[in-house]
């Protein structure tokens, strides 16, 4: 449950082996590529390879002839017995299956444009049907134009004003909005006669000239002629069946082969080639060294070196968490990857995401009816969402069996502030009847719930920020040891004083909790640029006799440089001190009334489901049980939504902001079927 440890490896070998080494490395699925080192200025005589083109236009060539047989190409086949290497190897088998399939091919795509033309004139003789004339004469007039089509059925009347045009016109079958026919006029007034008909609305189909017969004979002929097409088509498909049934298996792994090279050549980008070997290094998971190295090394002539990474590194993160915290993953990633010398909070985000969801949204009834909405969701969907509804479901009826609420009903259950030392530690004679009168108690555990997990993220803080050596967030900031002194202090002075009537604030508690972290925090500006000058001194002294690490003194003179600022007055100093001063108190202050909404919205929901009661107690049978069906699906998605935004903005704007570092760079195992990272 933290961030996966990773190793970074430098890989290098023969220049003949760079595809085959490639290609291993996406079989991995766990190898994330660097990019190459800058070698422009270089005086060694290296260069970095780059992409062909070649084998993906072969991959896509063979995809396009294993469509054309009649095959479904899959790059996921295995390919060990495919031996072919070279990209003329592959262009001559591809040049063979097209050869085979070539001219049946064409002549299929011929057929069937063929086809596509006499399905549309066989509709069109369809309409002529009964007409005895030979089609061939009446396409065929030395001295008249034939012209068939169809006409608006309301233009049919409108023809009687023309009777004094001369012009042969015969209808054949009647639809609802037109009527099929046909004109015959004379060569010397056709264009008039044209002209006249397309003001009506005319729509002329063309006929081809090969027509021959009667409407039927014509129509028969063309039949006969489609059927013998149909048959030549079967027969086509049938020989390209044979060749995918001999070739089709062998041409799917000659496919996959050149997809695995066609990627292969991607990452050859991220390559350095030197004195015929060629070098490229990435990350690995650490738990993956062996099954990677074995990988590798069956390659041949090819050699790996293994290093730890450095704390101060930068890496790629990749999380790993257990089947419970995993879904909530993509919260932190939507926030940002943590770096990769911090910490994973999603095993927190996922902890405390799901009490506080419960704790504002506490119903039996309503959180198992989400918790099942979020199996379904999660079976029938791939939303990453799903999962996270189902937990907060569960959570949900959790919290609900404490409150004693069921579907918004609180007599089934036994609430907890029932429990005689409950509700007298918080100061009741009596148990309170319901949650209204008990408001005290959610609202003083929503403020002891803030309180811990404020500081438990500034512990949080206080390891991640030592840890990067980041010594004014870990030591002087807000949620540094000063503040955590200064907060956890604060808070247990004043609780137990008007909590538990106890006096701890006597003056050294004062002095040494309250008004040293104060001053530290004051003061951190002069107090940073001493430690960065010792620290750089000690470097000095190491360079006599002593050792010191070579990040160590990156990461001095890089606090050198940030904690001495430009010269400034005293003036200055102060008034800025005091404003971030106020600001941390503030801070402090709004964080912990912030927490307050969690008893807020506990109320919110008893409220919402009381007027759905009042509402179902103004009707009777049936039309009370609607009311409450209504009521309870209305509260469970409205408020069930709401509450889960709610609970968002405090792990971001009250958890993350305290402890979380973020810039990780993610984790991109490259793979067959993407480019590299």
């Amino acid at each position: 449950m933290a961030i996966e440890k990773v190793a970074l490896v430098n890989i290098e070998g023969s220049i003949r082996k760079i595809n085959k080494t490639l290609i291993k490395c996406c079989e991995s699925e766990c190898f994330h590529i660097n990019p190459p080192p800058d070698i422009s200025g270089s005086e060694v005589a290296a260069k970095n390879l780059k992409d062909k083109g070649v084998y993906e236009r072969l991959m896509k060539r063979a995809k396009a002839l294993a469509e054309s047989i009649g095959v479904k190409p899959d790059r996921n086949v295995s390919y060990d017995d495919i031996d072919y290497s070279v990209s003329v190897d592959f262009k001559n088998y591809l040049d063979s299956i097209d050869a085979m399939q070539r001219e049946l091919s064409e002549e299929k795509m011929k057929i069937n444009s063929s086809l596509r033309s006499e399905n549309a004139i066989y509709e069109n003789l369809t309409q002529m049907t009964g007409l005895n004339a030979d089609l061939a004469d009446l396409l065929s007039l030395k001295y008249a134009k034939f012209r068939f089509g169809r006409l608006p059925n309301e233009s049919i009347r409108k023809l009687a004003y023309y009777e004094g045009k001369t012009y042969y016109f015969h209808r054949f079958r009647q639809e609802k909005n037109y009527t099929w026919c046909f004109y015959i006029a004379a060569k010397t007034e056709a264009n008039d006669i044209d002209f006249l008909f397309n003001s009506l609305g005319f729509e002329r189909t063309l006929l081809p000239d090969y027509l021959k017969g009667s409407s039927d004979e014509a129509t028969k002929r063309l039949v006969e002629q489609m059927e013998s097409e149909n048959k030549r088509i079967t027969e086509i498909d049938a020989q390209l069946k044979a060749i995918a049934d001999k070739e089709g298996a062998k041409l799917s792994k000659v496919y996959a082969k050149l997809g695995a090279i066609s990627s292969s050549y991607e990452l050859r980008s991220n390559v350095t080639v030197f004195d015929g070997r060629f070098h490229f290094s990435g990350y690995i998971p650490a738990s993956e060294k062996k099954r990677f190295t074995e990988l590798i090394n069956s390659v041949g002539d090819v050699t790996l070196t293994f290093r730890d990474t450095a704390p101060d590194e930068t890496a790629p993160v990749r999380l790993r968490n257990n089947f419970l915290f995993r879904p909530f993953e993509m919260f932190v990633k939507m926030y940002g990857l943590p770096a990769s010398n911090g910490i994973d909070p999603t095993p927190l985000v996922a902890i405390t995401y799901m009490l506080l969801y419960g704790m504002m949204f506490g119903d039996l009834g309503q959180g198992l009816c989400i918790m099942i909405l979020g199996l379904i969701l999660t079976k029938v969907t791939k939303a990453g969402l799903a999962p996270i509804i189902s937990r907060i479901g569960f959570s949900s009826a959790l919290f609900g069996i404490l409150y004693g609420s069921v579907f918004g009903n609180e007599e089934i259950i036994k609430p907890f502030f029932h429990i005689p030392k409950i509700y007298e530690l918080f100061g009741y004679t009596e148990p309170p009847e319901n949650v209204f009168q008990a408001s005290n108690i959610f609202l003083i555990m929503a403020l002891i719930v803030g309180v811990c997990l404020i500081l438990l993220t500034m512990i949080i803080n206080i390891i991640v920020s030592l840890r990067m050596r980041d010594f004014e967030a870990g030591i002087f900031g807000a949620s540094g040891i000063c503040g955590f002194v200064l907060y956890a202090s604060l808070v247990a002075g004043l609780g137990c004083s008007f909590a538990l009537h106890i006096e701890i604030m006597n003056t050294a508690y004062v002095l040494f909790l309250i008004v040293l972290p104060l001053v530290l925090i004051f003061f951190k500006e002069p107090l940073l640029h001493a430690m960065a000058n010792h620290g750089m001194n000690s470097e000095s002294v190491s360079k006599n006799g002593g050792n010191i690490d070579t990040g160590l003194k990156a990461r001095l003179a890089a606090m050198n440089e940030k904690a001495a600022p430009e010269k400034k007055g005293v003036g200055m100093f102060i008034i800025e001190s005091v404003i971030d001063l106020f600001e941390v108190c503030l801070t402090y202050i709004t964080n912990t009334m912030s927490y307050l909404r969690i008893g807020g919205f506990v109320l919110s929901h008893a409220g919402l489901m009381l007027v759905f009661s009042i509402i179902a107690g103004m009707f009777d049978g049936v039309g009370s049980i609607v009311v409450l069906v209504i009521g309870n699906i209305f509260v469970t998605g409205f408020e069930g939504f709401i509450v889960g935004i709610q609970v968002l903005r405090l792990e971001f704007y009250e958890l993350f902001s305290r402890f979380f570092k973020g810039g990780g760079i993610p984790f991109k195992s490259v793979s067959l079927s993407s480019k590299a990272a």
